[in-house]
């Protein structure tokens, strides 16, 4: 801005330089005119007025272009222009992940419900099979146990099993295990290196042992009731843990429910 400045009080002083130079040459002229015969002197005086004018534009432009108010206003001006283009891209883009997150909340809500479909909210002998055989129709687990904790002690008993091929589950106490575990630090568990010794899958294509187990305690006010067991091919995604997540406390009330009753 400082040069711009120094720019506009050099054309200020070539301008008033040049009027004085023309009044002055004008002045001249005039005497050489008045004096002696000077032939075409219209065309001479014309000239000077030509040279003039193209001088007097030069300055306006010059003048014009080294406003540092003007040249203020004008940066400003596309500083705010650039500046509302981003917040609308911005608000653009929040309302389209908004928009996802809607979606994906819904899609999860809708699954959940779907999972607790046709099974009533009281706990029977049938409750946990089926609910490990909507948890595997929608989430593709392949196998799966549920845990609950007896009423006088810290042992946890199998209440419901799916798709186990002559396998028995045995019961668990409170830090035994990895289902002991998952009860103890009321954490879920994800092992992604299962132990020989865990599930095996057994159909008319031969049999296969599953990659990923996932173990969830089901909580009722911060309190273990049961542990949730399932095993799965492939690696839950992050919309799986959140749905498992609310099924798992879903569980928790509805387990502590039937122990209250």
């Amino acid at each position: 801005m400082t040069s711009l400045r120094q720019y506009r009080q050099f054309s200020i002083w070539a301008m008033i330089i040049m009027t004085v130079t023309f009044i002055l040459s004008l002045g001249a002229l005039w005497n050489i005119i008045m004096g002696a015969e000077v032939r075409h002197e219209g065309w001479v005086i014309g000239f000077q007025l030509l040279v003039f004018i193209c001088g007097a534009l030069l300055f306006y432009f010059a003048y014009r272009t080294s406003d540092t108010g003007q040249k203020e206003a004008e940066i400003s001006k596309a500083f705010e222009s650039g500046k509302a283009e981003i917040l609308k891209e911005l608000e653009k883009r929040d309302r389209e992940e908004n928009k996802d997150l809607k979606t994906g909340q819904e899609d999860i809500d809708k699954t959940v419900t779907q999972i607790f479909s046709g099974i009533r909210k009281t706990w029977d002998a049938k409750t946990g099979h089926k609910i490990l055989a909507s948890l595997a129709k929608r989430m593709e687990f392949v196998q799966g146990i549920i845990y609950l904790k007896e009423n006088d002690g810290d042992v946890f008993k199998p209440a419901g099993e799916y798709a186990l091929t002559g396998q028995t589950p045995a019961p668990f106490r409170t830090g035994e295990g990895f289902a002991g575990q998952a009860a103890e630090s009321k954490s879920p568990i994800i092992l992604y290196d299962i132990p020989e010794q865990y599930f095996n899958i057994v159909s008319g294509l031969g049999s296969s042992k599953p990659r990923f187990l996932i173990l969830s305690p089901l909580l009722h006010e911060n309190e273990c009731f049961g542990v949730l067991e399932l095993a799965a091919f492939n690696k839950p995604d992050e919309n799986s843990g959140i749905i498992l997540h609310k099924v798992s406390d879903e569980l928790g009330d509805m387990i502590h429910a039937h122990f209250a009753a």
